[in-house]
């Protein structure tokens, strides 16, 4: 009987210790550094696809396609890091001023580095001499470099700041990143000023645009369904405004048909 009640308790204590592990696991998913890890794994996936793309293209379109969404993906966490996290810590984490200038000097190399990419993606003439690989692979160095001096950011700057400031910090990182720019501007957003702060939201607005007129697709954003065609849509295709069943020929028309 006691060999029985120190087995019960013996169960009950590993599911407890079963149910804290989880819910430390999902603290830390939630948790800002918890998404910021996801998002350099994200990058280091798709830059990898792009770069399996490259060696075995089925379509050649592919790794066109893998590069642009790579892009997409790294440019939009870069805008929102640079817009919402380093101001705070530059301020609250120690020499974060000079650790957050040398993370922008990284992000605007970067993003030189991605609007290559983004000119082979485009078909543009007066794309950068090197070709799209060596490219991919000097972003692929970059983001590793970045996410490890980042990381460690992160880490220090959770490590201060109350769970209330940390849960706040996690929303706007949230909220900034549905409005982010996801096309690179190497000259652009790229300070700690209000106005760069200013430009980094004008610029997402003005690639949101593009991108719903190139039907681009984006990471983490639905795929829109393509909207009917409207009158002037029908006219310009050639085709008739409603879609009607085809019509048997008269029964006068297949007689005199020769």
């Amino acid at each position: 009987m006691a060999d029985t009640n120190k087995t019960d308790h013996s169960d009950h204590s590993d599911h407890d210790s079963q149910d804290h592990n989880n819910q430390d696991h999902d603290s830390q998913a939630r948790s800002l550094a918890g998404l910021v890890h996801a998002a350099h794994r994200d990058a280091s996936d798709l830059l990898e696809l792009a770069g399996r793309a490259q060696v075995l293209p089925a379509d050649p379109r592919q790794t066109l396609h893998a590069s642009d969404v790579a892009v997409a993906a790294f440019s939009a966490h870069l805008s929102v890091m640079e817009s919402v996290v380093y101001p705070r810590a530059a301020r609250l984490v120690p020499h974060g001023r000079a650790r957050t200038a040398a993370l922008r000097g990284l992000a605007r190399e970067a993003a030189s580095v991605m609007r290559g990419m983004e000119q082979y993606v485009q078909g543009d003439l007066n794309r950068p001499g090197r070709g799209l690989a060596e490219l991919r692979d000097d972003l692929t160095d970059l983001a590793a470099a970045h996410a490890r001096a980042e990381d460690q950011l992160l880490d220090e700057l959770e490590s201060v700041l109350s769970d209330t400031r940390r849960r706040r910090l996690r929303i706007d990182f949230e909220r900034a990143m549905r409005r982010a720019p996801t096309r690179p501007h190497p000259h652009l957003g790229h300070g700690p000023s209000r106005s760069s702060r200013l430009a980094a939201r004008v610029a997402g607005r003005w690639d949101h645009l593009l991108d719903t007129m190139d039907a681009r697709a984006v990471a983490g954003r639905p795929i829109r369904a393509p909207a009917p065609a409207g009158l002037w849509g029908w006219y310009l295709l050639g085709r008739p405004t409603a879609d009607q069943p085809q019509r048997e020929p008269s029964r006068h028309a297949r007689m005199t048909a020769p």
